[in-house]
Order: C-alpha cells, then structure tokens, then sequence
C-alpha cells in the first residue's frame, strides 16, 4: 500500500488511543524516504500491552 491509503486510517488509529507501527515499533511516520510505499506495520490498540513480546512469540 501507499502512504496515502493508510494516513486518515492512521489518524483515526491514534485518534482512539492506538498506534501503527513499523516492524520495529516505531510510529509510522509519512513522508521521510524517497518512495511512498509503507512498510509492513501493526495496529494495536492498546500501547501499553507487550506487542513486541507477543509478536515475537509467533
């Protein structure tokens, strides 16, 4: 996908107490590379749970 099909998704995200981040967990941010592809990421809903620990498990 491109940046632009995930922006207002995002916003919303975050709107609502969420994060999207990289497979890094880092926030996504827009605009920062010379293409406008994103990276693979995750939605979590809660920013406090042990995503990185739960994913890794998988």
């Amino acid at each position: 996908t491109m940046e632009w099909d995930t922006a207002a998704a995002q916003a919303v995200v975050e709107a609502a107490g969420g994060l999207v981040l990289d497979t890094q967990f880092e926030v996504v941010r827009y605009n920062t590379k010379d293409d406008l592809l994103n990276p693979f990421f995750y939605v979590v809903g809660d920013p406090d749970f042990a995503w990185r620990d739960l994913i890794g498990r998988m």
